[in-house]
């Protein structure tokens, strides 16, 4: 029988980034994906976010949760760079 997957929404690279390595450091299995095309110019990441994280369902609570935690962490000057790229873009 085939395991279920969750897909959990990534703001940007950077959390992707960092959410791979723990994950990897963890041994949890996941796929990380990105909605860049290059055809659109990145419309897709404007519309639907960065990209997302899968992971087998019985880990999803988990990938989640942690993904929260990296959130409300964030430093503060994180948050205004990202600001920033989007006023550019």
């Amino acid at each position: 029988m085939k395991e279920e997957n969750e897909r959990l929404l990534l703001q940007n690279e950077s959390e992707a980034s960092l959410l791979h390595g723990i994950l990897e450091e963890d041994g949890v299995p996941h796929m990380i994906r990105s909605y860049h095309d290059r055809a659109y110019d990145g419309l897709w990441q404007m519309q639907e976010g960065w990209g997302y994280v899968e992971t087998a369902a019985r880990f999803a609570g988990g990938v989640r949760a942690l993904l929260e935690t990296l959130r409300r962490n964030r430093p503060s000057s994180q948050l205004g760079k990202e600001e920033d790229q989007a006023e550019q873009e």
